[in-house]
């Protein structure tokens, strides 16, 4: 059986006794009130319990506090989920179990790996203004980030299995926390003082083929640290997500929806291939036929590639975790508890076939006739004359192949299937001394934390040199068909797999703090306290390539590169509180940071509470903040990629017909571009302003209501300039345009597929691009209100409870660059690869539990309104995306008292996502990555028994 002696916080909001509900009620409201449903958000209807009685409510440390206080005593806006019900949700995973929150707006999950260097990751985003402005704490403590985002912690890293509860701070708290605690703070802790042993596993199975998962932990604990004198816990877990192609399901088999603005291929790259003669001139070979292109469309006239039917919606995930914790009483109320974890989880992701450009050989079987070839994509490919092919080289229109000059052929290989992926490992030690005497509460704490990453090519990623030896295509593999068996052997030969780069991020902190109280001056019944605190710590990065990427870089876009880059960090705060009287409180926070590498910072907090009646209460807070540029985000080493997901013409003036240049041809405009990503030494901190007004009341008995505005001011923000900013003002950013002055694609931004053979290493001149490294650009603003309602009530055929979570922004400002224009982002997708603001979402859901607990039950609802969409429709005209909506619904039974088996059913209906034009940061498309279930109907089983 399981114990805890863990203070009363863990069950908070969600079951209500019958003596004291109405007082619990306001102590639920007092620790934020906007508490999740009674299964997703705290303790399953199948196995909630009473609360203690009012006297029992222990003083613990809350999340944003540094000081001991009974729980209707803090004026934060606090979220608490526990972990036992998120599983019995059928959540595997801390990336799932962070969707139930409405006051999350995710922009990186493992989904965004498909076709990225994302590292893998996942990410929590609060308030949606980006994932490195929310602080990842696990037990109170920070963790390295991941080695290659490096914008913030990987949740992947968090080991779920060890968690007893999360709880997230819905507000600024730079002031206690320093860096990074911008829109506020995530803390998973872990369970404490358990006895007893537990098994758990969950299976899912979609209804349609692809995307299977399962998840196994195991958990045992032994030892009472008020009995026994200390207490060991250890933790285990073992999860596997099944890969889901983007043709297993309808909504992005086709990966290609011109009526809806979404047109995207592999263009230049089509099968058969493309031919760029010495003129510059584009023929397409093999066309009307095609034949041998599985993902073919005419749309354009030639035979274009669907790449975003040809990839992944979900890549294949393995996860392994464990945690070990020790905790020894010490003499004199003293305690020592040792913690190590240990994660590592590995994807492998489809990101579709590769597409080649190469210079052909006259002497090859396969060198194109004129009779083959048709002018692509009309006549101004052409030199803008009709494609009259009935002779070479002396007929007007005809593909000039003189042997002086290189002719390049173009293609996607429809064989290749392209699997890249990441190994990534995090780990922590923490040593905690922790006690109480003479009136003071103290702690002291040794944390060291290490992230390693490697991005790795699994399969299909070749050594170019093999296939064309000096830039030369060898005359066996033939662009324009099917392979012969030799031709095909080569291809197979140049195939190699491994590790091209790795990264290491480390971070160690020294770090104490204490409190105590000064007396209660106000007669207020209640003391004031103080508390004060200090932390030293460092953090080092590192990345470099492999010798194995040279012999793929042509593939990876990766210049040979070694960097490292390091820094300290010192820092004092203190916090007092202050009743004034019985109903009114103030809390004041002050923290001062200083930087080796950019100085001092300070910042400051101030949150009062008013309670003018037992039913009523009054919260606020004001405070500043800020973010130190990562290491990552100041060395990361330079890298090519596509630019975006469309192409160079996407809302570019010169792009438009008879506005075409030099720079900015018919063929670049309909081409995907190529874009520089990396750090910048420059960068300087972000700094916000933060403001959050809340009231709580209880009208009755086991209702709660609670409505939390908030508003968040981001200045000096760190990004790229969009892509999409830079293509739509060619001219105000001349500055990042760098086109290439030699070569085929001299005075113009050579295609993405022509990267592999002009940009290798991107500073040569024959290279073109535009430039996506990190920079300090506009600023942020955000408002919004949080809602949250509980009704509970209790009937002779059980229990129920009603919950409604919800989150209204009704205001979000972003500038992409300095003195830019403020764009609207509320209800408006108008940066590629973010979420918008969604105007509306909510969580509802109501739960029964049977009066002997044996049976339970419920159903919920997660909902997104809509958008408008990030490109209009194949008419020109504004799209919207529709609102999108998911039931789901479990039910549970305890046939004996160690055994708790329930069966589930998310996504009821079968929902399929609303079609958006947009890539949230994946290559799959027509469906938003960030919020959409691609895997629908899905049915769940969860097993737990303890012993």
């Amino acid at each position: 059986m399981q114990r805890s002696r863990e203070g009363n916080c863990s069950g908070v909001g969600v079951s209500w006794g019958r003596s004291s509900r109405l007082r619990w009620s306001i102590a639920a409201a007092g620790l934020g009130a906007a508490l999740m449903s009674a299964v997703a958000m705290g303790q399953t209807a199948a196995t909630a319990t009473a609360p203690a009685p009012d006297s029992d409510l222990q003083e613990i440390i809350v999340t944003g506090s540094m000081i001991k206080r009974a729980n209707a005593e803090t004026a934060e806006a606090i979220t608490i989920l526990k972990s036992d019900s998120l599983k019995e949700l059928g959540i595997e995973n801390v990336e799932q179990a962070l969707s139930q929150l409405t006051s999350s707006n995710s922009s990186l999950n493992v989904a965004s790996s498909v076709g990225t260097f994302s590292g893998g990751g996942t990410y929590p985003d609060l308030r949606g203004i980006g994932r490195g402005r929310t602080l990842v704490l696990l037990d109170g403590q920070r963790l390295a980030p991941n080695a290659f985002d490096g914008l913030g912690v990987d949740l992947n890293g968090v080991p779920f299995s060890a968690i007893d509860t999360i709880e997230v701070l819905r507000e600024g708290a730079s002031a206690l926390y320093g860096t990074d605690a911008i829109a506020g703070v995530i803390n998973f802790k872990t369970k404490k003082n358990y006895q007893g042993a537990e098994f758990q596993v969950n299976f899912d199975h979609p209804q349609q083929a692809g995307g299977g998962s399962g998840v196994a932990d195991f958990t045992f604990g032994h030892g009472d640290l008020a009995s026994d004198g200390y207490n060991l816990l250890v933790t285990a877990s073992y999860s596997k997500q099944q890969e889901l192609q983007a043709t297993q399901r309808g909504f992005s088999a086709q990966g290609f929806n011109p009526g809806g603005g979404y047109s995207s291929t592999n263009f230049p790259g089509s099968f058969p291939g493309n031919v760029v003669d010495s003129n510059g001139n584009l023929w397409q070979s093999g066309y009307p036929a095609c034949k041998g292109n599985p993902q073919l469309t005419t749309f354009f006239g030639d035979c274009s590639y669907r790449y975003g039917a040809a990839t992944d919606l979900l890549p294949e995930t393995r996860e392994i975790s464990g945690m070990v914790e020790f905790t020894k009483a010490l003499p004199a109320n003293n305690q020592l508890q040792i913690q190590y974890f240990w994660t590592q989880s590995e994807v492998t992701a489809f990101s579709g076939p590769i597409f080649y450009q190469f210079q052909l050989d006259p002497a090859s079987p396969y060198f194109p006739t004129a009779g083959q070839l048709t002018c692509n994509r009309g006549a101004a490919n052409c030199g803008g004359l009709p494609p009259n092919l009935t002779g070479i080289n002396n007929v007007p229109g005809s593909p000039n192949f003189g042997t002086a000059s290189p002719v390049l052929a173009q293609w996607t290989d429809p064989n290749n299937s392209r699997f890249n992926g990441n190994l990534n490992v995090e780990q922590r030690v923490l040593l905690t001394f922790s006690g109480s005497n003479a009136g003071w509460d103290y702690s002291a704490v040794a944390n060291y934390s290490k992230n390693t990453n490697d991005n790795r090519n699994v399969a299909g990623y070749p050594n170019e040199a093999v296939l064309a030896p000096g830039g030369v295509l060898n005359g066996l593999i033939n662009p324009f068909g099917p392979q012969s068996a030799a031709g095909q052997a080569l291809i197979n030969s140049a195939y190699i797999n491994g590790v091209y780069q790795v990264g290491e991020y480390t971070r160690w902190s020294v770090d104490g703090n204490a409190s105590h109280p000064l007396g209660d001056a106000f007669n207020a019944g209640t003391p004031a306290t103080f508390a004060l605190g200090a932390t030293v710590s460092g953090e080092r990065y590192t990345n470099a390539t492999t010798p194995y990427n040279d012999l793929t870089s042509a593939a990876t876009g990766l210049t040979d590169s070694s960097v490292e880059g390091t820094r300290q960090v010192q820092a004092a705060f203190l916090e007092l509180y202050v009743p004034i009287t019985k109903d009114l409180d103030i809390d004041i926070s002050d923290r001062q940071d200083r930087y080796s590498d950019f100085g001092t910072t300070n910042n400051g907090k101030v949150q009062v509470r008013y309670q003018p009646a037992s039913f009523l209460t009054l919260r606020g807070s004001a405070s500043t903040g800020f973010r130190a540029p990562t290491l990552n985000n100041l060395f990361s080493p330079p890298f090519l990629a596509a630019s975006s997901a469309g192409t160079i013409g996407s809302g570019n003036p010169f792009c438009a017909p008879g506005h075409y240049n030099a720079e900015f041809t018919q063929a670049t405009c309909s081409a995907q571009g190529i874009g520089l990503f990396g750090g910048n030494s420059h960068l300087t901190p972000e700094t916000s302003q933060n403001f959050d007004l809340g009231v709580i009341i209880s009208p009755i008995e086991d209702l709660g209501i609670t409505l939390d505005y908030y508003r968040i001011l981001l200045k000096n923000r760190i990004g790229g300039i969009p892509a999409s900013a830079i293509y739509g003002d060619p001219t105000t950013f001349s500055n990042y345009i760098v086109p290439a002055t030699t070569g085929t694609y001299a005075g113009t931004l050579p295609p993405s597929i022509a990267e592999a053979s002009v940009c290798h290493p991107y500073t040569q001149s024959s290279c073109g691009y535009i430039n996506l490294q990190n920079s300090n650009t506009g600023r942020e603003t955000t408002d919004g209100i949080d809602l949250s309602i509980q009704y509970v009530q209790h009937t002779p055929i059980g229990t129920f409870r009603e919950d409604l979570e919800g989150t209204a922004v009704t205001q979000f400002l972003e500038q992409q660059y300095n003195g830019g224009p403020l764009l609207n982002l509320v209800g408006n997708l108008q940066i590629q690869g973010i979420n918008p603001a969604f105007r509306w979402q909510h969580n509802v859901r109501v739960d029964w539990t049977s009066p002997g607990k044996m049976w339970g039950g419920g159903l919920s609802d997660r909902f997104y309104s809509g958008y408008i969409d990030e490109f209009p429709d194949g008419n020109g005209n504004q799209r919207k995306v529709g609102s999108y909506s998911l039931v789901d619904g479990y039910a549970s039974v305890k046939p004996v008292e160690q055994l708790t088996v329930l069966f589930g059913i998310k996504n009821l209906f079968n929902t399929s996502p609303p079609f958006t034009n947009a890539f949230q940061n994946n290559f799959a498309s027509g469906y938003n990555a960030l919020i959409a279930d691609p895997l629908l109907r899905n049915f769940y089983v969860n097993l737990k028994y303890t012993f």
